[in-house]
Formats: C-alpha cells, structure tokens, sequence
C-alpha cells in the first residue's frame, strides 16, 4: 500500500513537469561563446513589433544581414565593422492575452570561439536595432536582463 502511495505521490508530482513545462526563456549556449538573451514587452501588437525590427535589419545592411522572417521568428547575423567578429541574433515573438502587446525574446550568440566576457557587444547589437527602430520609445516598453542571461550587460557602452 506504502508502494503504492508513493508512487502516486511521485506520479502526481512528476506528471505535472510534463503537462505544465518549466519555461526557459534563455537556452545556455556553448561556454566559449559569448551571449546575450534579454526579454522586451511591449504594448504594441507583435505583427507591428515584428514589422520594425525587420525594417530596422534591412535599413542597416550591411552590419546586419536578415537571414529569416516569420511573423514570430526572426533570425539575423551581425558583422562587426572590422568584419572579425559575427554574431548570430534570433527574436521569438509571442503576443501577450491580457494586454494585446508582444513580447519578444532576443538573444545574440557569437559565432566564433570567443571570451564569454565580450564587454556588451552581444547586448549592444540587440540593443542598437531597438533604439535605432525607436522600439525603445514604444507604449509599454520594459526591458528584462541581467548578468546571468546577458554576459557583458553591465560592461556595455553601446554606440547608438
């Protein structure tokens, strides 16, 4: 009976994990690249959201280059002007119920084996096609990083 007790118990918790998946919103990259992922809201429809940003990649071609758009995905590379260093940035959009906005999960890789301490450049090449869309001026506008998902944040200086 104890057997049988426990299993359910352990089934009951467990069959949970499957049914209600934890969310994880940054996937850990190798540990020789550096990375960025960050979090953005806003309360602006994602077709909108999704619109600026791919205009934004095209407008600064070639720094950046678009390599797919969907109306929730969008993948892009970013060069660096001394063409060294490539990054590869990915936004998953997805709208938010409550408030009709977007929220978007932007995260930026470097290609090559790198230092994972890259002084912000991951964050600043996510940033710069924000600000330069004027995203960052948005209604509802909030931005949600740390240290931890964003190597680098705290030492960034990004030239907009």
């Amino acid at each position: 009976m104890k057997t049988v007790l426990a299993s359910a118990l352990l089934l009951g918790l467990f069959g949970c994990s499957v049914a209600f998946p934890i969310p994880v919103p940054f996937p850990f990259p190798d540990p020789y690249h550096a990375f960025c992922g960050t979090i953005w809201t806003f309360a602006t429809p994602c077709a909108e959201v999704s619109t600026t940003i791919v205009n934004e990649i095209q407008a600064l071609s070639p720094e950046y280059m678009l390599i797919s758009a969907t109306p929730l995905t969008i993948k892009a590379n970013h060069t660096s002007p001394d063409g060294i260093s490539v990054q590869d940035i990915t936004f998953s959009l997805s709208p938010t119920i409550l408030t009709g906005g977007c929220r978007v999960s932007a995260k930026s890789i470097s290609l090559g084996i790198t230092s994972p301490l890259d002084d912000g450049l991951n964050y600043c090449n996510l940033y710069k096609l924000l600000s330069a869309s004027g995203l960052t001026l948005s209604p509802g506008f909030m931005e949600m990083t740390n240290e931890l998902a964003c190597l680098g944040y705290g030492l960034s200086k990004c030239d907009i």
